[in-house]
């Protein structure tokens, strides 16, 4: 298994949000689109199962936790643009008000999560 990411999972019943940095959110795309068929990658509060196979993107949480993602790569190519997509927003605009770059893929939410904004005295 990697290094554990700075991303994060939460769970709020049958939604799952994962988050973190831009540069972290674009590096696990970046692992999970050069993975092989079963890919694990950890992060701070859990870890990320991919599996490639046939078929449409599934989201499941399993024990540990661990989020599981599974479909062809067509499919899984879906989360991993939405990954990218949000790093990118964020670095758009670090320091903009309102809420963080985000996209939804199936039960999952990918959020960027923007630097705290300097305090200004």
């Amino acid at each position: 298994m990697d290094d554990q990411l700075p991303c994060r999972l939460r769970v709020a019943g049958d939604v799952f949000d994962l988050a973190g940095p831009p540069a972290a959110l674009r590096d696990l795309a970046g692992r999970l689109r050069a993975a092989g068929d079963v890919f694990e990658q950890r992060i701070r509060n859990g870890a990320l199962v991919q599996q490639r196979g046939d078929g449409a993107l599934a989201v499941q949480l399993r024990g540990g936790p661990a989020l599981h993602v599974s479909g062809s790569a067509d499919a899984l190519a879906v989360l991993w643009a939405a990954l990218e997509v949000v790093a990118d927003e964020a670095d758009a605009t670090p320091d903009a008000d309102g809420p963080a770059p985000h996209r939804h893929v199936e039960a999952l939410t990918v959020t960027a999560e923007r630097p705290p904004a300097e305090l200004v005295i």
